[in-house]
């Protein structure tokens, strides 16, 4: 596996949404990660094993903050520790950006993402009641930069 991140752009725009329908239930269309990734602050990256994609994040930075609007790997690259490498580059650039702090949300039925979050030095801070489909939490976790 070779893998490298490249950063996410517009024209990566189907691609990111492709990868979005893949991973989640209620999945960003095209127009909504290209409006994503036209806004000021927007940065993110496509995790690639050579020319397939295996994973994204989008992340957002304004005001001395930074928030993982999205990240998500495909299922045949879960488990390889893309998930930590795309976390990683996020919360470095974030910190260039002059982010103090970063956060994210996460489903508290969703042991993989909280595992890696916990790794990482997430804590958690808040939680929306039955946020995902009217039935599972979100998890508000933050970390200092």
């Amino acid at each position: 596996m070779t893998m490298k991140l490249v950063p996410a752009a517009p024209p990566f725009a189907a691609l990111i949404a492709a990868m979005h329908r893949v991973c989640f239930k209620d999945y960003w269309d095209e127009k909504a990660v290209r409006d994503l990734l036209e806004m000021p602050g927007c940065y993110g990256w496509v995790a690639q094993d050579g020319q397939q994609p295996a994973g994204v994040i989008l992340c957002r930075a304004a005001g001395g903050e930074a928030e993982v609007l999205t990240i998500a790997v495909l299922p045949p690259w879960r488990r390889h520790g893309i998930g930590g490498k795309l976390l990683d580059a996020a919360l470095e650039a974030g910190a260039k950006a002059g982010a103090e702090v970063m956060f994210l949300e996460a489903a508290a039925n969703n042991e993989a993402a909280l595992s890696l979050y916990n790794t990482r030095k997430f804590e958690q801070v808040g939680r929306r009641a039955r946020y995902y489909g009217g039935t599972i939490d979100a998890l508000i976790m933050r970390r200092d930069l």
